[in-house]
């Protein structure tokens, strides 16, 4: 390995939205997440209501590719000649640094999907993949290796950023390197596999199963854990939140009661986790993806980056002890194994003929083992122990076919090695300003909404080949001040592709810098629906160099930004001062959502045949209104309100009317609330 110093970073991302023909749109994708299938390279979900309708995930991230069909990323590594000071030794060696950009895309070939529509057939018969699965939302980092304070070389995670949602969509990310870090690195590209990876962790929305199990949160002592009584302003990492609730439940604080059996404890477990964070916590500044100075770390406090590789170490501990147990297992596996063969060898020289029709007819032999049950084959090997609660999904593992095994003996699985987890769940949340109080429940005796978070990487692959072209590395000396410019890439943060396309008419962004002899330079960017997806949220403003002998001044510039929202609603943000490479476009207006709940037993009982709840917000001075209905007769009792409101916002007003038997009909009357879930089941009295 090859040591570093100090790492500087810089985060730019963008997630750009140019979905293919056949992707359905995300209400359309009702998904069963707890009965996933491999078929070929693909893990394929079910349809809630079309038990042959199958999605599958698209996890093969890659290189885009420009259309010369070369790939999309470049490393520039630079030097800047310094001069050394009267009272100094002479300078040998310039300053300098890198800068690494690259755009990821994911997609899935027509060889791939046709493959998982073969084994999909000959799993599920009459079985047909729709199209991909749509994400919710997703992380992405870059990862690689380099020097910590003790002169040690870790993974850390170097960049973070929001994922492209839709098959074919791409996403890009720039860091800022050391000089020595861009050395390093140069010399990691003249590898077959370099030493940076890209790691993506997405989030995509179903239900779960019904299961006889009742979830209690008591969040008066959920609030008093030490991990979130140090106040709202806290920024907090999804692994440390999953890590309180772990110390919560053990406490008590969270409980998690079944009626008899079931199997799928961790996945009832992360169902609840998810209702509970999603009401105590919101995404960090409306995506959840930290700013640049949460990335950098402020004073003594450390960085989002500091703390996501912190988790990563730990996870990785947890990871070699894990697989330290399995090989003990595998071992234990492997010569029990040996000894059913060595007695299935004696039994067949001894001229026993009842070995054969056991293996044939499924009859019993007093010699060979009971051949196992297709479940027990195929997950539950001898040896085999419950794992523990895992921070990474394990979602491709079960996705199995259901096809019972060959008919006989068959010699025991060994189970595979845990993989040592490269990236720590690095969404980032901050803490909602209305605290619940009391007991919180949720009966999942019903399908029930919740989000599940698929983990998968990728290296960055063999570069050795666009080094030698020269094309896409490049080594610059950036002596001459005369034709230096600075481009400043403009992106808005908060949105992807979809939410832009829904609440925003464009948004105007205008530079303005003073150069040092009084000249000025202006530039302006505008964003709409139309070039969103075109340029792939990635803009460009662009400043000179006019007699700026003050390097530093020459760094600084001021933006404004105008924005203009479906309804009328227009708002001009004040002029800012700034002198960073990227301007984030934080929106005024943040995405927020509302879960609509109701007990089945209240509801029938109540005889209601339909709930229609009307949701109303305001943008500026007009109101806007969104209805969802939920279909009792048909067992649909939960469902999910997107909206809008200002970013310091979090009342809105809502109606419920229920329709009862006779077309009779009850109105809750206009209300208010900031609840992030809302039950729809406690009737007014009718009289």
């Amino acid at each position: 390995m090859r040591t570093t110093t100090k790492i500087t970073l810089w985060t730019i991302l963008l997630a750009i939205g140019v979905a293919l023909a056949w992707v359905a749109p995300a209400p359309a994708q009702q998904i069963l997440l707890d009965k996933p299938v491999r078929a070929g390279e693909l893990v394929c979900f079910p349809d809630l209501n079309d038990p042959l309708a199958y999605y599958y995930v698209n996890d093969k991230p890659h290189l885009s590719m420009d259309l010369n069909g070369k790939p999309q990323f470049s490393f520039l590594r630079y030097v800047e000649n310094v001069r050394s000071g009267a009272d100094q030794p002479e300078a040998r060696e310039g300053e300098g640094g890198g800068i690494v950009h690259a755009v990821v895309a994911l997609s899935v070939t027509k060889e791939q999907v046709a493959a998982a529509q073969r084994e999909l057939v000959r799993v599920k018969p009459g079985a047909k993949l729709q199209g991909p699965v749509v994400y919710k939302s997703g992380k992405f980092g870059l990862v690689s290796s380099f020097k910590d304070t003790n002169g040690n070389m870790t993974k850390q995670v170097v960049g973070l950023g929001n994922a492209p949602l839709l098959d074919g969509d791409k996403a890009a990310v720039s860091i800022q390197l050391t000089k020595l870090g861009a050395k390093i690195l140069w010399e990691s590209f003249q590898t077959p596999t370099p030493d940076i990876s890209f790691t993506f962790e997405m989030d995509m929305s179903g239900y779960r199963s019904p299961h006889r199990a009742l979830i209690e949160a008591n969040f008066d002592q959920i609030y008093e854990h030490k991990a979130f009584s140090v106040g709202l302003a806290t920024q907090f990492l999804a692994a440390e939140i999953k890590g309180a609730f772990d110390d919560l439940k053990r406490e008590g604080a969270i409980k998690l009661t079944q009626v008899g059996e079931d199997e799928k404890l961790d996945a009832l477990i992360t169902t609840a986790y998810n209702k509970i964070a999603e009401i105590m916590f919101s995404p960090l500044g409306g995506t959840g993806t930290p700013d640049l100075s949460s990335l950098a770390g402020t004073g003594s406090q450390p960085s989002m980056l500091d703390r996501a590789t912190a988790m990563l170490a730990a996870n990785r501990a947890a990871t070699n002890t894990e697989n330290e147990r399995i090989r003990a297992e595998n071992r234990q596996i492997r010569e029990e194994n040996r000894t059913d063969e060595d007695r299935r060898r004696a039994a067949a020289a001894a001229g026993g003929s009842a070995a054969a029709p056991a293996s044939t007819s499924g009859g019993s032999s007093t010699t060979a083992k009971e051949a196992p049950s297709a479940g027990d084959t195929a997950d539950r090997p001898l040896g085999y122990h419950p794992r523990p609660v895992s921070l990474q999904p394990t979602y491709a593992d079960r996705a199995r076919p259901d096809d019972a095994p060959g008919a006989g003996s068959q010699p025991v699985a060994q189970r595979r090695e845990e993989t040592a987890s490269s990236f720590a769940v690095l969404a980032s949340f901050e803490m909602k300003s209305v605290h619940q109080r009391g007991i919180f429940k949720i009966d999942l005796n019903k399908y029930t909404t919740d989000n599940l978070t698929l983990r998968f990487d990728e290296n960055i692959g063999d570069m050795r080949n666009l080094m030698r072209e020269g094309d896409n590395f490049r080594q610059v000396n950036l002596d001459d001040p005369l034709y230096k410019q600075r481009e400043l890439v403009v992106f808005v943060d908060g949105m992807n592709a979809k939410d832009f396309g829904d609440y925003v008419n464009f948004a105007t962004v205008q530079l303005r810098k003073h150069h040092q002899a009084g000249d000025e330079t202006q530039d302006e960017v505008r964003i709409d629906r139309v070039n969103f997806n075109k340029e792939g949220n990635n803009f460009k403003l662009l400043y000179g160099w006019k007699n700026d002998s003050d390097r530093r001044q020459w760094m600084n510039y001021e933006y404004q930004t105008t924005w203009s929202f479906f309804g009328g609603r227009e708002v001009l943000q004040p002029w800012k001062k700034a002198n960073a490479g990227a301007i984030n476009l934080a929106p005024p207006f943040q995405k927020r959502s509302v879960d609509l709940q109701a007990d089945p037993d209240v509801i029938t009982a109540a005889g209601v045949r339909s709930i229609t709840v009307k949701l109303f917000y305001k943008l500026g001075d007009t109101e806007q209104v969104k209805t969802v209905t939920l279909n009792a007769s048909k067992g649909q009792l939960s469902d999910r309100i997107d909206f809008i409101l200002p970013a310091d916002t979090v009342n809105y007003d809502y109606q419920i009317d229920w329709r009862l038997k006779g077309n009779r009909v009850i109105t809750s009357g206009r209300k208010s609330a900031s609840d992030a879930v809302l039950f729809v089941d406690e009737l007014p009295n009718a009289g």
